[in-house]
């Protein structure tokens, strides 16, 4: 199994015309407004729908708000001037990060609210808007899809750059184990999974059953790539099982049908079967950075056909 990641978009300025500026990649800004950061091109303008265009920024670009939505756009600051852009072009993100000292919870209000989820420790979260109560002593953050309160005494101020999620220190390999093997126990319940300290190291054994991921790198076992190296490596599991004897005429079948033709047939098999049980081969990970996880290339209709069987326990037609 191969796992490939790439850097988000440069920070640069590509181009400045007469009236008008092409930028590039994340902006160094100032405002203490709504931060968000573009999804696509955006073309800035005076007005609404409206206006001048006022320059453009690729996808990646970091802005800031000046609060206002209207109509389904989004009123930012673009070179000192107020415009505005569609807001399905723009995310907002955070104002302000901080990493968690400890173990803490999410509480719906402050102190005395009701706990919302459990926070570990190492943990990186991001303010929308900072907001503060009871004389600074709890901070509003968001976690896990929900908005909530913690204990300042809790968390420390970290970088806008730190990357949202668990750290080095949030899980143990035991328990970052255990959340991987929750994600792939649909289709290999008693496959153990082993934590390698060796990066880039994936791989599945027959004997004893067990996959074995590197973890150097990736703190959070429920990020995209995590998730589908897991499952390639179970759809490897499930290669052995129809093939409890070494499958030397599968290995054949698949590379036959394997458009390619690299050698790689029963891995780029290992990945069709691998979105089958639903995996997500490229993706973005929650620094923005994208990843490529397997041998890339899409399924042809005989490889899915041929998936299928494999996950079904049974033995492709013709392999």
């Amino acid at each position: 199994m191969s796992l490939a990641a790439q850097g988000s978009e440069q920070d640069a300025v590509h181009a400045e015309a007469e009236d008008t500026q092409r930028l590039s990649g994340k902006s160094v800004v100032t405002y203490s407004k709504p931060r968000y950061i573009s999804t696509t091109t955006i073309k800035p303008r005076s007005g609404k729908s409206s206006g001048a265009t006022l320059g453009s920024a690729s996808k990646g670009y970091a802005v800031w708000g000046t609060g206002k939505t209207s109509a389904g756009h989004t009123q930012i600051k673009f070179f000192g001037q107020d415009a505005w852009v569609k807001s399905s072009s723009v995310k907002r993100v955070s104002v302000a990060n901080y990493t968690t000292k400890r173990g803490t919870a999410l509480r719906a209000g402050a102190a005395a609210g009701k706990t919302l989820a459990k926070l570990p420790t190492d943990y990186t979260v991001g303010t929308l808007n900072n907001a503060r109560t009871n004389k600074n002593q709890w901070v509003q953050v968001q976690y896990a899809g929900k908005t909530g309160w913690v204990a300042s005494k809790d968390i420390r101020s970290v970088s806008l750059d730190a990357t949202a999620g668990p750290g080095p220190k949030s899980y143990s390999d035991a328990t970052w184990a255990s959340m991987v093997r929750k994600n792939i126990a649909k289709y290999c319940p008693s496959v153990d999974v082993r934590v390698s300290k060796k990066r880039g190291e994936y791989y599945a054994e027959s004997i004893p059953r067990r996959i074995t991921l590197s973890r150097i790198g990736n703190n959070d076992p429920n990020a995209g790539n995590i998730k589908a190296v897991a499952l390639h490596e179970c759809a490897h599991m499930q290669q052995f099982k129809v093939y409890p004897s070494g499958f030397a005429k599968l290995t054949k079948y698949a590379e036959k049908i394997n458009p390619r033709r690299d050698g790689r047939g029963i891995e780029h098999l290992a990945d069709c079967m691998s979105e089958r049980m639903g995996a997500k081969r490229t993706g973005t990970l929650a620094n923005g950075s994208t990843y490529i996880a397997g041998y890339q290339g899409k399924c042809t209709s005989a490889q899915n056909q041929a998936a299928a069987s494999l996950l079904a326990g049974k033995r492709p037609a013709g392999a």
